[in-house]
């Protein structure tokens, strides 16, 4: 599978993107790469479009994820968006969706359309994300 991240401090937004047959270990390394970055906040939104993947996590890999993704309790209310393509993904990042809003102050929100997600973000509108009118 291939990841990739980017952190737009000026929006306060971490872009994360997965794609290709699923490896957990990856993921997790994604996350420590992350995490070590400079501009790195766990206050900033997060976009993580996996819509790209073609092989969905099994629950224990998607638990092995899960641990690594660092909790936020500050009063910011973070979002997260994850954007998937596949049924499966969908049902088990809307599961994720209930169990980390329990144990995190975030708001976390699953999507398979990305115009929804960058609107649910505030995003839809900036000049990174706009699409060219036709």
């Amino acid at each position: 599978m291939a990841t990739s991240y980017k952190i737009i401090k000026e929006i306060n937004l971490i872009i994360m993107t997965s794609s290709g047959p699923a490896n957990p270990e990856e993921v997790i390394d994604m996350f420590t790469r992350i995490k070590a970055e400079p501009d790195y906040s766990v206050s900033y939104d997060v976009l993580w479009d996996a819509s790209g993947r073609t092989v969905p996590f099994s629950n224990e890999q998607i638990m092995r994820v899960v641990s690594q993704v660092p909790v936020y309790k500050g009063n910011r209310r973070p979002k997260r968006a994850f954007l998937f393509s596949k049924d499966v993904d969908f049902g088990m990042g809307s599961v994720y969706q209930g169990y980390r809003s329990i144990k995190s102050n975030v708001d976390i929100k699953v999507f398979k359309n990305r115009e929804e997600a960058l609107k649910w973000l505030g995003l839809h509108d900036h000049p990174l994300f706009r699409t060219p009118k036709k």
